[in-house]
């Protein structure tokens, strides 16, 4: 007859509680004060929609996307770095402007991909050509 040997733990036991609360490692946050350098040279590039230059405000773009890494908590401002030229006909007063008709809806109209645009942007930040150029093709890649 075999004796019965009781299993065996291949690690120690853990504290008690110590499994509820594991850390999870989180992504940087981004910069939650606003960069007003940045911002101004966003003000001084061409609006995205009718070419308006300067456009004279900063649009944030609120649409979370996995592919560019970018979270958006309700209620929460985006940080400079999800910023797009926008004049302020585009941005909040015309019929079909970004806020009248919701964002998605907008970008979706205009065929250009705001995030990639605003990656783009803060790349290239503190080169004003540069912004300029980002811009400027995305006005003639648009859909």
């Amino acid at each position: 007859m075999t004796k019965h040997i009781p299993p065996q733990r291949l690690s120690p036991a853990a504290p008690i509680g110590s499994l509820l609360k594991r850390a999870v490692e989180r992504p940087a946050k981004e910069r939650a004060t606003p960069d007003l350098g940045y911002s101004a040279a966003i003000r001084m590039l061409p609006c995205l929609k009718c070419g308006l230059d300067p456009c004279l405000e900063c649009a944030h773009v609120r649409m979370n996307s996995a592919a560019h890494g970018k979270r958006q908590a309700l209620g929460k401002k985006p940080s400079s770095a999800w910023t797009v030229p926008l004049c302020s006909g585009c941005h909040t007063r015309d019929p079909d402007s970004q806020h009248k008709i919701g964002e998605r809806e907008f970008w979706g109209r205009l065929g250009i991909n705001p995030l990639l645009v605003a990656r783009k942007l803060w790349e290239a930040s503190g080169d004003v050509v540069r912004m300029r150029a980002i811009v400027m093709t995305a006005i003639a890649e648009r859909g």
